[in-house]
């Protein structure tokens, strides 16, 4: 059975990781399996429980900014003073950087055999308190099935893995709901987002002022080379029912079309469709009225959806290709059996 651990039981959970337990832990973006990163057995159950590929590479959560230096190669003063900018600016929250691993310092199983490592500051109190109580970082991939959508509840954690870690760290629902931005600092061409999130292209450059900043591509399956961060290859967040995702211009005429083919859909739109679609779909779920309350909410309608037993199709709103709109329209585009803009 899952221990359900609150928030001034901390030490529970400290001591669970450091006896090679997995812990489930709160953050502002989504729920994260835990483990601490100095075990490389208890890494590796990780990924024996999540069902992940092995070469999808793991990001390690300290407790405090000054703590990234401990655990990377610091030989470069541009880059270190890029790191204290960034993290001055966007520590803790949703930001990973990607930067060279000290060696000896993680096992190999962490960094996916690479000789770099993804470091976060988790916007969480309670999350922070539990990696100082354990006394070394620990990993934190989503705390869900592989190739699932991430949880953002303890009751999502609970349904994929109750009886399968030692406990959860209990919690509200997760404030941004997507994984967190992922950027490179080791790219020779300048600065890489690997996996867009919270943190837009924008916004680094207004505190990265005098270096290029690139959006890095994704990575086919079958493909030999091994991705820098996760998110970057294989299916990722689908639910076990086919998800549609449909743009606002078109959203009328594919639910005509389905409701016309007696296709039980289950529709996640905007505020404003909800009534106007409503006669048209098994179940509608409002995404509230912003990108923000959208993005909050999609892998929890994705997941209410899948459990839902008369919905043959699952159909979500996607909101126009702008940056703001980017962390949103890459989670549910990768959730997605078909697009249709």
């Amino acid at each position: 059975m899952t221990k359900i651990i609150q928030s001034e039981e901390i030490e529970i959970g400290a001591k669970m990781l450091q006896d090679g337990q997995l812990v489930a832990f709160p953050t502002e973006t989504v729920f994260g399996l835990g483990a601490i990163a100095n075990n490389a057995d208890a890494v590796k159950s990780v990924y024996s429980v999540k069902g992940r590929p092995s070469d999808n590479p793991l990001i390690v959560h300290i407790a405090d900014p000054e703590d990234i230096f401990d655990y990377m190669i610091d030989d470069d003063s541009v880059r270190h003073h890029l790191i204290d900018d960034l993290t001055k600016a966007f520590w803790p929250g949703p930001l990973t950087l990607v930067v060279p691993v000290k060696p000896n310092t993680f096992p190999s199983v962490v960094t996916g055999g690479m000789d770099t490592v993804g470091i976060r500051l988790p916007d969480h109190a309670t999350t922070r308190s539990l990696i100082r109580a354990t006394g070394f970082p620990i990993v934190g991939p989503s705390a869900n099935i592989s190739g699932k959508p991430s949880p953002t509840q303890v009751a999502h954690v609970m349904h994929d893995f109750d009886g399968r870690i030692g406990g959860v760290v209990n919690a509200e629902p997760t404030r941004i709901g997507v994984e967190s931005t992922v950027l490179d600092l080791t790219d020779p061409r300048g600065l890489v987002i690997l996996r867009p999130g919270y943190i837009t292209k924008s916004m680094l450059g207004a505190v990265v002022k005098n270096m290029p900043i690139y959006m890095g591509g994704t990575i086919a399956n079958n493909a030999e080379e091994a991705p820098k961060a996760p998110g970057m290859k294989y299916i990722h967040y689908s639910p076990d029912q086919p998800v549609l995702a449909v743009s606002s211009e078109k959203l009328a005429q594919v639910l005509s079309e389905l409701a016309d083919q007696s296709i039980k859909v289950g529709l996640a739109t905007s505020v404003q469709n909800v009534e106007k679609y409503k006669t048209l779909v098994e179940s509608v779920v409002s995404l509230g009225p912003t990108i923000e309350t959208a993005t909050q909410q999609l892998f929890a309608v994705l997941r209410t959806f899948d459990e839902h037993k008369n919905i043959q199709q699952i159909v979500v709103e996607l909101y126009p290709d702008t940056e703001k709109n980017g962390a949103y329209r890459n989670r549910l585009i990768k959730a997605s059996s078909t697009v249709v803009e």
